[in-house]
């Protein structure tokens, strides 16, 4: 068809006309449309889920983290996946079991694993990471813009200033954040404590310092006088993050995000004392888990048990991005919402390679009454030895004259390879009840779904689990 001079300025100028009519359209469906959250992990380093007062301690140590836990939904039963720093943050950040994600110890993850950091880069998200960015590996796997150093995990007003320069290159940017603020306290060396390096204490930057007789020594330890002291010693660097942590939050305000971050405090796994760290036992793995929305509805305490490996894909679905296959964990945003979830009334932790390189094995199952416990190392050429039994308490525990105290340590050095304990009766898993007839149906029930994980999961401990139910 072929069209007059006139016919062509007509077109041209409705062209023209419908282009700028879209755009102005679209810039509009723009402007309307929510901008992205942006999201805020900040971690504790080595501290008990019930060392916060919002938890039922009494001591008072962390003002700052009651006070968020006010806003926060709270996870009670929450545990790591792993409870060890290294592979217990590659689960986190991949959502996946770390005989999935490649990371049994302290070795990077595959690099076909797609982590949290890769997704938000990808989403156009600015990413900063302060202190255990080493412990997330490869490099290439963590894509973080900007990174605080290790040092300034036990330097509360530093880490703070680190956090400020963050969000201020984030708002330069005109990118949403994802910050993941590790806070290094309380890990060892204590205040005060045995072990310390050069540096000293650090800065204290106003924590408390406590004394042995105003602590209440945890009733999974002894409480004899050095293990008191150094579980006082313990509080002074709970005090410390304290003031890490509500420096954070302040920063946050004070730039205006705190009405548009998702918030997310955890621990990566217990306190660093025997029976906690780097064991499954239930001090090794419960970890708190606080989270608050922005325009979320009222708080709300959640008593289903979550893992660590859950909370990749919950970021991403209140994020609202597709996440990606392959990860082990689920979302618990269903639960938020007052929905429920199959298969919430357990959960399945793991430890492998400890930091020392040398393999200890175990897993757990866990309900609110029952905990059965696998130990593969059991009968190896290597008694259990983990950097939580550094200092002073294991050393006391072990040369304790007390027939009770010497037998607890039998049970953490020697172990058994099939443990089941009565949690509702035994809280601190001291008697193990695997060949009590009494508790037979839970041995069997037990092992029958942490076996079927396994198989699931293709986890290389599979053939000796079954092996040690088989003898049972």
């Amino acid at each position: 068809m072929i069209f007059t001079m006139k016919q062509r300025q007509f077109i041209g100028t409705a062209c023209l006309f419908f282009f700028v009519t879209a755009l102005a359209a679209s810039s509009a469906l723009a402007a309307d449309s929510p901008k992205p959250m942006n999201l805020l992990i900040i971690t504790a380093d080595d501290m008990n889920a019930d060392s916060g007062g919002w938890n039922g301690n009494r001591l008072g140590a962390t003002p700052s983290l009651d006070t968020f836990a006010k806003t926060a939904h709270r996870f009670v039963n929450s545990h790591v996946t792993v409870p060890i720093c290294q592979p217990g943050r590659s689960a986190l950040m991949t959502g996946r079991v770390p005989h999935r994600n490649g990371a049994l110890g302290f070795n990077p993850i595959r690099r076909d694993v797609p982590t949290l950091v890769e997704v938000l880069r990808d989403r156009g998200y600015f990413t900063g990471v302060i202190a255990k960015g080493v412990h997330m590996a490869p490099a290439d796997k963590f894509p973080w813009e900007a990174v605080g150093e290790q040092a300034l995990g036990k330097q509360p007003t530093k880490f703070a200033d680190k956090f400020r320069e963050m969000l201020a290159s984030a708002a330069s940017e005109r990118k949403p954040f994802f910050i993941n603020a590790n806070i290094c306290d309380p890990h060892r060396p204590f205040i005060q404590g045995t072990g310390k390096k050069a540096k000293g204490d650090e800065p204290l930057d106003g924590a408390r310092i406590f004394k042995s007789d105003e602590v209440t020594v945890p009733a999974f330890l002894e409480d004899i006088p050095r293990v008191r002291e150094e579980v006082a010693q313990y509080y002074s660097n709970v005090s410390r993050f304290d003031i890490a942590f509500g420096l954070v939050m302040k920063e946050l305000a004070a730039a205006g995000r705190d009405a548009d971050t998702i918030v997310v405090f955890m621990s990566d796994h217990g306190m660093s004392f025997p029976f906690s760290k780097a064991t499954v036992y239930r001090n090794g793995t419960w970890s708190p888990l606080l989270i608050r929305i922005p325009g979320m509805n009222e708080s709300q305490t959640r008593s289903e048990f979550v893992s660590s490996v859950d909370v990749m894909p919950s970021l991403l679905e209140l994020l609202a991005i597709t996440p990606p296959v392959g990860m082990d964990g689920r979302s618990w945003v269903p639960l938020l919402k007052g929905e429920t979830q199959p298969d919430r009334d357990f959960v399945i932790t793991h430890v492998n390679t400890v930091s020392s390189g040398k393999s200890f094995a175990q897993r757990c199952i866990r309900t609110k009454d029952r905990a059965l416990m696998f130990h593969a190392w059991v009968g190896g050429p290597t008694p259990f030895r983990v950097e939580a039994m550094s200092g002073l308490s294991f050393a006391a525990m072990n040369s304790s004259t007390d027939s009770l105290i010497q037998s607890r340590v039998k049970q953490l050095v020697e172990g058994e390879s099939l443990m089941l304990f009565d949690i509702a009766d035994d809280p601190n898993e001291r008697k193990n009840l695997v060949n009590d007839p009494k508790y037979a149906s839970d041995l069997a029930s037990l092992g029958q779904k942490l076996l079927a994980h396994m198989k699931r999961t293709d986890d290389p401990q599979t053939a000796a689990f079954e092996a040690a139910i088989v003898r049972k």
